[in-house]
């Protein structure tokens, strides 16, 4: 009798730890740190299955994953693999990517913190392409600055390495363009032209300013240790502000300031195209417009082409 309770109570013991770990849904995790490697095990018991991940830890300490080639089932006695390739072409999608996890699949936006190249302050100095009706208007060689302010920035990333990312922002432009002689700009019958000043002027200043709101879309590609990069791509420019002002000397020699004229037929809204290479947070940039900033047939054919260096904030 007492071997039969015995024995009942030791089959009793071995079911109870058997559907215990049957029913055990807790996976067994451990991280292991090596260099700038982190591996990762888990163990799950419910489906006698072992993962293991692996990740490296890149500059700003975030943690980039591995892309698995390899993977095994075990179980029964048997095995069951599956391989990928080594070499593959991965195109994602520039605003989403989905990811299946347990069975179930969720879309995650690709918008991340990674370190671009948009926001920050430049200086440049800005002209004209060496086309349209460029010869005809006396501008001031090396004597136009520009400043850029690019204010805000958000980058999405189309690689799991993160060498590519396609950014955007918002950025605010100024731009002087500095004319010689006695001429200045201004609007007559709804045509900008180019005035010449009587002989009782003398004008000490003449220029044409341009302020714009700005909003790139840039596909950017960048080495991962030493911060290479480069960047290209279009920026849309919308005019907030423009004006024609002279600095001169009149016929009673006093030196006076006036606006000659505001608006005049500038376009509302341009077009550029942006070039960027540097490294970390120093870069050079060019931009060229394929627009004429004056409206067709309502002011001379001009171009903008301008160089000038960047210091980004990102």
């Amino acid at each position: 009798m007492k071997r039969k309770l015995l024995l009942s109570a030791m089959v009793a013991l071995f079911l109870c730890s058997i559907l215990k770990a049957y029913n055990s849904e807790d996976d067994s995790t451990k991280v292991f740190d090596s260099g700038n490697k982190r591996i990762i095990v888990i163990e799950n018991a419910e489906k006698q299955r072992l993962d293991v991940e692996v990740y490296e830890r890149q500059d700003d300490d975030e943690l980039l994953p591995y892309e698995k080639i390899f993977e095994g089932h075990y179980r029964d006695g048997q095995s069951r693999e599956q391989r990928k390739y080594l070499m593959s072409i991965d195109i994602p999608s520039p605003l989403i990517h989905a990811k299946q996890d347990n069975g179930s699949w969720t879309v995650h936006l690709n918008l991340n913190n990674t370190r671009t190249h948009y926001r920050g302050l430049g200086f440049g100095f800005a002209g004209f392409a060496d086309q349209g009706d460029l010869d005809q208007i006396p501008f001031k060689a090396g004597s136009s600055p520009e400043i850029n302010w690019n204010f805000f920035s958000k980058s999405a990333y189309q690689s799991r390495n993160k060498h590519w990312n396609i950014v955007t922002g918002l950025g605010m432009r100024w731009v002087r363009y500095h004319l010689k002689g006695n001429n200045y700009f201004q609007e007559n019958n709804g045509i900008t032209e180019i005035i010449t000043a009587g002989n009782d002027w003398r004008i000490k200043k003449s220029r044409i300013g341009i302020t714009t709101l700005n909003v790139p879309l840039l596909l950017e590609w960048k080495t991962r240790n030493n911060g290479f990069f480069l960047s290209a791509g279009g920026v849309c420019s919308f005019k907030t502000a423009s004006s024609s002002k002279i600095w001169y000397v009149d016929e009673r020699n006093k030196n006076r300031k006036e606006k000659m004229d505001r608006g005049m037929t500038l376009r509302p809204v341009t077009f550029d195209v942006l070039m960027q290479a540097g490294r970390r947070d120093f870069g050079l940039y060019a931009r060229y417009s394929p627009v004429s900033i004056f409206e067709q047939n309502k002011g001379p054919e001009l171009y903008p082409l301008t160089f000038g260096v960047m210091l980004y904030f990102d």
